[in-house]
């Protein structure tokens, strides 16, 4: 952790004030760069210690330093320094003050067209800057795109870019980037890529922020990758209602497998990206000046002046003509104009409007209605992201409803998702998966399972603070900020889980005393959680350990594959892990622990005779705990001693 500390000395120094994030590669830290008397923000990107040793990191981020040295251009985050720490490397760049676009469109679910496009005219001024010096980025994707408070985009992270003048560092026939942005070549592992691969990722990014998912989606990243290569984009026309039909065919064209059939560079992809905007511009410019203007314009003076009846009748008396007299016909009213253009009116609203109620979007409170409605999980996920994304930018406590039916509903999924591979021994993540997160998540839950509760809770802990923004957000309609957010909202409610145990444990042996204290009936229901807990606790009193973990594992059993009955489970394999076990499960001194109870409930019975009141309820408990508790051995002796304890509860009175 560097946060606090100072890198270099005099005039020519970093002062770490704070840590931006951390990944697989390293961390990046804010700092003020002290450079001969002036001082700049920088982000100070350092490698992580255990990777000082690795060829492939070392070279990825020493690639991104030497790319980074000739790009200098507004769009493209610039580099000032490189050094190393105490024998570790890092990089200082420029600090830039915003979001990146896969964080905005997470918020925002999907961006509209006008702004998109003005995006992508910036990034292929970057692009076609890079391509230019013979830079190909290789990983365009939303999360590489930072936006700045004032709507500047710029182009980061060119650690695994390919210069034409240096070794790239995959051979033949391999991949490298992120799967769901890879160009048909990149998916085949081509070596000798140009500047159409990234014109691909281009329009992969353009589609993603238009509609909010990407436009193929896959289990693994063979599957991915066999999209890119055979499957054709789907259309977005129908997904965006306003969007300009020469911008999808643009997008199409970006998308199209074979590079040659792709445009020519970023700087085409631009100036067209301009000329649809001033297309629509023009369009909406003539359809206004038509509305104002007149049909027909009219005679005028030489002087420009309007011909008023004085002037006209002397035109007429020029030409030696008389103003003939019109003579008026009737006509009947419903064939006068004005009524037939009324009737036209008439049908034309009613049109209009029965249009208007067969096409206008649900309302809040519709969709509202229909989120309550709803009851598997699934089917609430769904009907809440409807909700979100059409009002979810709109306050209120509907939407904050649903913002937390949208965050349980993920939180549950996600849940089912892990305690299935868990069940299937899956250890290894699925393609979609953080490492990181994932492991901390696989050892929180084998040491749920080995009841050492404190230890998961550190794991948990581990694992939300992996994404610790993404963790606050209320919902995410963005599957990538979703993929993010999940891992701390699963984590939250685990680690509440966990919190819970305490007060169940306490409430369940109070559940015990207030059952004797009232002599009312213990629950035998062998799939009621609580009536299991309960039966364990009463064997543990007992001290027989080896019949109490049998029931801790029952309802470990009954409870593992419930999300809503976590503190149970978590519960049972807390007791378990503390009760110990002997070889033979206890047969040899149950008959001896047995024994001893029926000996209490003779001691109890006989002082209930000399002292009525308390100790005849003292007595009444011992004899059923033995009957409870023992009632189902097939040990001879042990059916002699419940017939005992039958024995003696007869005798004292009530």
């Amino acid at each position: 952790m560097l946060v606090g500390q100072t890198i270099g000395a005099g005039a020519y120094r970093f002062e770490v004030d704070k840590e931006l994030g951390s990944g697989a590669m390293g961390a990046v830290y804010r700092a003020q760069f002290h450079r001969d008397g002036t001082v700049l923000t920088v982000a100070l990107k350092v490698v992580l210690l255990g990777l000082a040793g690795n060829e492939g990191a070392m070279a990825r981020f020493e690639r991104e330093a030497t790319i980074l040295k000739q790009l200098k251009h507004p769009r493209i985050v610039r580099l000032y320094a490189t050094g190393t720490y105490k024998k570790t490397p890092f990089i200082a760049m420029e600090f830039i003050d915003g979001e990146p676009l896969d964080r905005l469109l997470g918020r925002r679910g999907r961006l509209g067209w006008e702004e998109v496009a003005e995006y992508m005219k910036q990034l292929c001024e970057a692009l076609q800057y890079a391509h230019e010096k013979g830079i190909i980025h290789r990983d365009l994707k939303p999360s590489n795109l930072m936006v700045t408070k004032d709507g500047n985009l710029k182009l980061t992270d060119f650690g695994i870019a390919k210069d034409a003048d240096l070794t790239a560092l995959t051979g033949a026939n391999s991949t490298i980037g992120t799967a769901a942005y890879m160009s048909p070549e990149q998916c085949r592992g081509e070596k000798d890529l140009t500047n159409k691969s990234d014109l691909y990722s281009l329009g992969i990014v353009f589609y993603e922020l238009l509609t909010g998912r990407k436009p193929f989606l896959a289990e693994t990243t063979i599957d991915m990758f066999l999209k890119h290569v055979n499957d054709p984009p789907p259309r977005i026309g129908n997904q965006v209602a306003d969007l300009p039909s020469k911008l999808e065919t643009l997008i199409l064209q970006l998308l199209e497998k074979n590079p040659d059939d792709r445009p020519r560079d970023a700087a085409w992809v631009g100036r067209l990206i301009s000329e649809i905007e001033e297309d629509v511009f023009a369009r909406k410019s003539a359809g206004l000046g038509a509305a104002n203007s007149r049909r027909v314009d009219k005679p005028r003076n030489f002087d420009g002046s309007k011909l008023d009846d004085e002037d006209r009748e002397a035109a007429r008396a020029l030409r030696g003509k008389k103003k003939k007299a019109k003579k008026k016909q009737a006509v009947q009213v419903h064939q006068q104009p004005w009524f037939k253009m009324a009737g036209i009116g008439v049908v034309l609203l009613g049109m209009a409007g029965g249009a208007y109620l067969m096409l206008r979007p649900p309302s809040a409170a519709k969709l509202a209605a229909a989120m309550d409605a709803a009851t598997g999980t699934d089917d609430k996920l769904d009907a809440a992201t409807k909700y979100l994304e059409r009002y979810g930018d709109a306050p209120g406590e509907a939407t904050d409803r649903a913002a937390a039916v949208f965050r349980e509903a993920a939180t549950r999924k996600r849940e089912e998702q892990l305690a299935k591979r868990f069940a299937n021994k899956m250890q290894k993540p699925d393609e979609a998966d953080d490492r990181d997160a994932y492991e901390a998540a696989w050892q929180a839950m084998e040491a749920e399972r080995s009841g050492s509760l404190v230890m998961a809770e550190e794991f948990w802990k581990k694992a939300k603070a992996r994404f610790p923004d993404e963790a606050k957000l209320p919902f995410a309609l963005k599957d990538d900020v979703l993929a993010r957010a999940r891992w701390g909202w699963v984590a939250d409610k685990r680690l509440a889980d966990l919190k819970r145990v305490a007060s169940l444990s306490a409430a369940t042996t109070e559940k015990i005393k207030k059952t004797r204290q009232f002599e009312t009936p213990f629950s035998t229901e062998q799939t009621n959680p609580e009536a299991l807990a309960v039966r364990g606790f009463r064997l543990e009193e007992i001290g027989d350990t080896d019949k109490a973990g049998r029931v801790w594992d029952q309802l470990a059993t009954l409870t593992e594959k419930e999300p809503d009955k976590r503190d149970w489970y978590l519960l049972a394999c807390q007791q378990r892990a503390a009760a110990p076990r002997t070889a033979d499960g206890g047969a040899k001194q149950r008959p001896a622990l047995v024994e001893k109870q029926v000996e209490l409930a003779h001691q109890y019975a006989d002082a209930a005779k000399a002292e009525p009141g308390p100790r005849r309820i003292q007595a009444r408990n011992q004899c059923r705990e033995v009957i409870d508790l023992y009632d189902d051995e097939a040990d001879p002796t042990i059916k002699g001693y419940v017939k005992q304890a039958r024995e003696i509860a007869a005798t004292v009175p009530k």
